[in-house]
């Protein structure tokens, strides 16, 4: 395994375990230059990688999508050592082949979201300086995608689709019957409420970053379609142990992988990206 190579990994929706990792190491991250995190975050092992799990609403889910410090979450992460982000989230289906408990790998989404602070470069005191224009094509780490990929055509059970376009919605309330047929005339083929400005800021700190969506509900997209909360949480939970099982093939995937060069490119990348006057 590469010297220094540990992986970030960000959990969902009914995402509340930290036993996932062996040799847990619980860290209070009291504040961070743009806030504190949602929660504490724990570290230790996946397959003998180093890992770093963030709970991206809080353990007992305490802030809802447009209230969560996405800035804090990412800086955190990177604080604790964390050179490359897995993240997992629960999405509606758009689609009639994208059914509940099918697994996403995204490759593009559409930002619909208006209230969300979506840079560190801001101009405020103690955040990093300057302006960053970042190139947000492809949104999403290919290396990583075709990991994600990867683990999900070996993992036995998993229902998948390797590629989807997913619409960001401000939330926390569900979409209307008329906004989910603009946004399939888009192309979209999921929605959720946070991958931006996740993707966004993982990008600014140089950080490699894919998602694994778990397909929540599949009626959204019906006229007479009703999302049920409890029942997002009750699927997501229900279709996490698949989702756990691709991202651990996905980390010993990683583990074996030298990204010394694709971290360095993506530094000097990122470096390049921010305007100084």
């Amino acid at each position: 395994m590469p010297l220094g190579v540990r992986v970030g990994i960000i959990g969902g929706s009914g995402f509340d375990r930290s036993d996932i990792l062996s040799n847990r190491v619980e860290h209070e991250i009291v504040d961070t230059p743009y806030g504190q995190p949602s929660d504490n975050l724990v570290s230790g092992t996946i397959n003998g990688v180093e890992c770093v799990l963030c709970f991206r609403h809080g353990r007992k889910h305490s802030f809802n999508p447009t209230r969560l410090n996405y800035r804090a979450n990412i800086w955190a992460l990177k604080q604790l050592g964390a050179n490359l982000i897995l993240a997992t989230t629960a999405v509606g289906s758009l689609a009639e082949n994208f059914t509940r408990g099918t697994l996403v790998v995204f490759d593009n989404y559409i930002d619909t979201t208006k209230h969300r602070s979506n840079t560190f470069y801001d101009h405020e005191p103690g955040h990093l300086e300057g302006v960053m224009h970042m190139s947000m094509h492809p949104p999403y780490d290919r290396e990583l995608r075709q990991l994600l990929i990867q683990s999900c055509a070996e993992t036995p059970g998993v229902c998948y689709k390797d590629k989807s376009t997913v619409v960001v919605i401000e939330g926390p309330n569900f979409s209307t019957y008329a906004e989910n047929k603009v946004f399939i005339s888009w192309g979209c083929t999921t929605i959720g409420m946070t991958q931006t400005p996740e993707t966004i800021l993982a990008k600014e700190l140089g950080l490699p970053y894919a998602a694994l969506g778990i397909v929540t509900d599949d009626i959204c997209w019906k006229e007479d379609g009703i999302v049920e909360p409890n029942e997002v949480v009750t699927i997501f939970k229900a279709t996490f142990p698949k989702a756990m099982e691709v991202l651990k093939r996905t980390i010993q995937k990683i583990g074996e992988k030298d990204w010394t060069e694709i971290l360095e490119t993506i530094r000097k990348r990122t470096e390049e990206a921010v305007m100084k006057h």
